[in-house]
């Protein structure tokens, strides 16, 4: 039994005069005051308000619970004097239509049962049948701006031991403290739930490092049976095409079409795998120059469909100039890939906006429609069959792993038949 328990179970003030009651009353509000103001421990103010509220209003146990009219629960956060068993403090009940909680929420006043025979008239358990002998009792709401957020409980060991000025005195009480314990009870579940979100972040970080190594080694033990198969495939093709008829031919450009498609998949997984955990040190980068090194690559696409390719000054952005190479790389490859009729029109574009730099890829081609606009850039989807146009589903995904990796996002503005026009954003280096 701790201090405040000793103290108000060895020392019972006769009841002042009213003078001296109010006088009593007003220290002990004061002093309440002053606890809150204080300190930001609740555990210290929990004990310092029991002590003094021992002072204005002798009790054999005191309880503050937290009420959740949310999840219609109720749990014991302090607690001092004898005990309830089942109600120790942490002890988590679900709220009884018609029981105590459920009355004070709904008429926002204090109850006084002065005998366990009035709890029992009025339809509730008294203490002593849930295993204390507990004769008075006091329940007050905790109401802060407007909510219910709580009760606070006394109990008397004598029957009789309150009257309605005493529980006047403690609707007054619990009225000073309710904006307290609502901030200690919102700041528990915020850390509750801080600390959940800590713990999820950390287990799906873990649980994607697994799958970035999964995906890179599978890929990587991949490759070479499927060079293999496409080695041999083709050692078939040119030593025994005479011998193969017409159904036999057929096959196995199925088997080395199969291949061939199958090793592009496996370097485009490697190359997503590897965004994360195989990225250079970001440093200043001139984007003009990565987009030329992406248009040195795209050379034989440009010049077999005709395409114009032009650009507005870009910035120096801090990032991984391979990284921004593929990017570009992409979104160019894409326009180009997705083209109409009429030769393909390009122009990658850049335009300041607060903090960061807003990129731009902007085509003449087929477009996307606005209801696709989010899946495009999920792994794997494709709108378009592969006799249609060829890839793996994996190259915008790519470029949203970059962009984010920079620290900015990715999207479309399309409309289908219209052109596309991608951006994406990167943040601006500080001057």
């Amino acid at each position: 039994m701790n201090e405040v328990s000793r103290q108000v179970r060895t020392s019972r003030p006769s009841a002042p005069h009213e003078p001296e009651r109010q006088a009593a009353e007003y220290a002990v509000l004061a002093e309440i005051g002053r606890i809150i103001s204080s300190t930001l421990n609740i555990d210290e103010i929990y004990e310092q308000f029991a002590h003094q509220v021992s002072l204005l209003i002798p009790f054999d146990r005191l309880s503050i619970s937290a009420v959740d009219m949310d999840a219609h629960t109720v749990q014991a956060v302090y607690a001092v004097g004898g005990d309830i068993p089942g109600w120790e403090r942490g002890v988590v009940h679900d709220i009884v239509p018609g029981g105590i909680s459920d009355i004070l929420e709904r008429d926002r006043r204090g109850i006084l049962f002065r005998t366990p025979a009035e709890e029992e008239e009025a339809g509730h358990q008294p203490a002593r049948e849930l295993g204390g002998d507990f004769q008075t009792r006091i329940a007050v709401p905790l109401i802060a701006h407007g909510v219910f957020v709580g009760t606070l409980n006394i109990r008397s060991l004598q029957p009789y031991a309150y009257d309605e000025s005493q529980l006047a005195q403690a609707e007054r009480i619990g009225a000073q403290i309710a904006g307290t314990i609502a901030n200690a009870f919102a700041y528990e579940k915020l850390e509750a739930a801080q600390h959940a979100l800590e713990n999820a972040v950390s287990e799906l970080r873990r649980s994607n490092q697994e799958l970035e190594q999964f995906a890179y080694v599978a890929s990587h033990d991949l490759q070479e049976p499927l060079r293999k198969i496409a080695s041999f495939c083709n050692l078939l093709e040119s030593r025994y095409a005479d011998t193969l008829d017409e159904r036999g031919g057929v096959y196995l450009h199925y088997i080395v079409d199969g291949a061939m498609r199958m090793q592009a998949l496996v370097n485009d997984l490697l190359l997503y795998s590897r965004v994360a955990t195989r990225g250079q040190e970001f440093a200043p980068t001139d984007t003009n120059d990565m987009l030329q090194e992406a248009l040195a690559n795209l050379d034989v696409a440009v010049a077999e469909c005709n395409a114009c390719v032009t650009s507005d000054p870009l910035p120096t952005v801090n990032g991984d100039a391979a990284q921004l190479v593929r990017l570009l790389q992409n979104l160019v490859g894409n326009a180009i890939k997705y083209r109409g009729e009429a030769p393909p029109e390009v122009h990658v574009g850049a335009v300041r906006e607060g903090d960061a730099w807003v990129f731009s890829v902007q085509d003449n081609g087929i477009g996307i429609a606005p209801q696709y606009a989010e899946r495009i850039f999920v792994i794997f989807q494709r709108l378009h069959t592969r006799e249609e146009y060829g890839g793996t589903g994996i190259g915008l995904s790519v470029c949203k792993k970059i962009v984010e990796r920079h620290g900015g996002r990715i999207w479309v503005e399309s409309q289908e038949g219209a052109g596309a026009t991608f951006r994406f954003t990167l943040p601006r280096m500080p001057e």
